[in-house]
């Protein structure tokens, strides 16, 4: 029986140390935000993107980046996942920009220019993880890439 208990406590362990990892770092959580999306080859099913991505290491510490998992949203709506292993080291108060190519669906991107509206707000979420040495650090930032509230009025003047 004591058997049993043993490993039933190490497998719950092991499965909530990865979780409990940010717990350990001591230091403020980098900031991330979209800086551009840039649409790269089209096909009738998929369309390539590159992300690129800024995060700022406010810490007095560099921070070695090993990996980036994140979704982005636009205006609610999820646009595209990426992954990236690509190594980077951020400078101590300080900031990088990683660049990211995803895949998302044409129809996808094709739904979400024709759901928007003249005069709205393009708003973006980006949730995810930098995987740092040993540590994984979630982020959730949102942001707006185009204020509608900046452009001229289209109705016509008296």
């Amino acid at each position: 029986m004591s058997h049993l208990f043993f490993r039933l406590a190490f497998l719950c362990l092991a499965l909530l140390a990865p979780g409990c990892a940010s717990l350990l770092f001591d230091g403020e959580s980098p900031e991330v935000l979209v800086t551009n999306v840039t649409p790269l080859e089209a096909t009738l099913f998929e369309q390539q993107l590159k992300v690129d991505i800024r995060v700022r290491n406010p810490n007095p510490f560099e921070l070695n980046v090993t990996g980036l998992d994140f979704t982005l949203n636009l205006n609610g709506k999820r646009l595209a996942r990426g992954l990236a292993n690509d190594a980077v080291t951020i400078p101590r108060l300080g900031a990088a920009i990683l660049s990211v190519n995803t895949t998302t669906s044409t129809l996808e991107v094709m739904r979400q220019l024709l759901s928007l509206h003249e005069q709205q707000d393009m708003k973006y979420q980006i949730t995810g993880v930098l995987h740092l040495d040993g540590t994984r650090l979630p982020f959730d930032s949102e942001g707006v890439i185009f204020d509608a509230t900046q452009l001229p009025s289209s109705e016509p003047k008296p």
